[in-house]
C-alpha cells in the first residue's frame, strides 16, 4: 500500500545509500519519496523483474533472496537480512534497472519509495550529490557481492555433503 505523504529529511539520516549528504540534500530527497507498508510474507521486489523505484527500509524486516536453479538442483538462498536504513531493490538506480535478488518480508514493513527518474532530475546540476550517492551505492552492492559469496560457498559446501553421503 502507498501512501502520498512526504517523509521529513531525518527518516533519510543513517540511510546507507545517503551516508554523508547534508540535511538540505537529504531534505530535497525526502520531497521525492512516498511511502509503501507490507505484510509479512509479501515480496517488493522479485528477482528478475525491472524496477524503477528505489526501496529504503523505514521499519521492519525483509531477506534479501536469490533464486538459484542449477540441473538437478533449485533453491531459495537467503543472502541477508535488512532493517533500518538499509537499501533494497538498489538497480532501479543501475541500468537495465533489472532486481538481483527478490525483497521478502519477514514481518509487517514499512518502505521509502523514490523512483530512479526523481532522483535523476535532482542530481542534474549536482554532481557532488550525485557522486556520494553512487559511491555509497557502489559500497551497498559490493557487501551484497560479498554476502552472495559467501552464502553460494555455504550452499556449495553443503550440496558437496550431500553427494558425498550419497556416494559413501
Amino acid at each position: 500500500m502507498e501512501t502520498a505523504q512526504g517523509i521529513a529529511f531525518s527518516d533519510l539520516r543513517g540511510v546507507d545509500i545517503f551516508t554523508g549528504l547534508p540535511d538540505d540534500a537529504l531534505g530535497m530527497i525526502a520531497k521525492l519519496c512516498t511511502l509503501r507498508t507490507y505484510k509479512a510474507g509479501e515480496y517488493p521486489a522479485v528477482q528478475g523483474k525491472t524496477t524503477d523505484q528505489l526501496l529504503v527500509m523505514n521499519n521492519g524486516k525483509v531477506a534479501v533472496e536469490a533464486w538459484i536453479d542449477v540441473p538437478r538442483y533449485s533453491h531459495t538462498l537467503t543472502i541477508a537480512t535488512l532493517t533500518r536504513g538499509r537499501v533494497c531493490a538498489w538497480s532501479a538506480l543501475v541500468p537495465p534497472h533489472v532486481l538481483t535478488a527478490s525483497i521478502k518480508c519477514l514481518e509487517n514493513t514499512q518502505m521509502i519509495a523514490i523512483k530512479d527518474s526523481d532522483l535523476q532530475k535532482l542530481f542534474v546540476g549536482r554532481p557532488q550529490m550525485e557522486a556520494v550517492v553512487m559511491r555509497n551505492l557502489a559500497g551497498v552492492i559490493s557487501s551484497r557481492l560479498r554476502d552472495n559469496h559467501t552464502q553460494l560457498m555455504r550452499l556449495c559446501g553443503e550440496i558437496l555433503k550431500e553427494g558425498i553421503k550419497h556416494k559413501g
